[in-house]
């Protein structure tokens, strides 16, 4: 048999035998157990950012879709960069909830517009019309406080996301 180097390694020919352990299985383990840590916080210009970021492309996202899609980019900047800045959490959920208010609104006025046979749509429609032109214009100011680092809190939305 070949010349062993102990009792916690490979024979000189690479090839384990009954006499020998694998070098992980009784030896001590190096280092620290591996524990989770909390995302590093982000800058304070690239928060900033991100926290306008969240409010104007949901703007440009309102234009586009009509509102039906414009809650999906603050949904997603929330959800990466809610544990990395409060200020980029705070305008998510914000701009989120202004999103979700006017999806939930546009869909009440169809709502309604189908019970009444397109009647109630004569009034729902031009004020569902109206939100979207009021969420449209807040989200551009939301950004530039957000750009501002100002934790600005959007009149008119639900909390949906506290």
């Amino acid at each position: 048999m070949w010349p062993m180097r102990g009792p916690e390694s490979f024979c000189d020919s690479g090839v384990m035998t009954e006499n020998t352990t694998p070098p992980s299985a009784g030896g001590p383990q190096s280092g620290a157990p591996y524990t989770p840590s909390s995302p590093a916080p982000m800058l304070e210009s690239e928060a900033r950012t991100w926290a306008m970021l969240a409010h104007i492309i949901a703007a440009a996202a309102l234009v586009i879709s009509a509102g039906t899609i414009a809650f999906v980019a603050p949904l997603i900047i929330w959800l990466l960069y809610k544990d990395r800045s409060a200020l980029v959490a705070h305008h998510g959920k914000q701009n989120l909830n202004l999103q979700i208010t006017a999806l939930v609104f546009g869909a009440g006025a169809v709502l309604i517009g189908i019970v009444t046979l397109g009647i109630g749509l004569i009034i729902t429609l031009p004020l569902w019309g109206l939100y979207v032109l009021y969420a449209l214009i807040i989200s551009i100011v939301a950004g530039v406080k957000a750009y501002n680092g100002e934790y600005y809190s959007i009149p008119l939305a639900i909390r949906f996301i506290k």
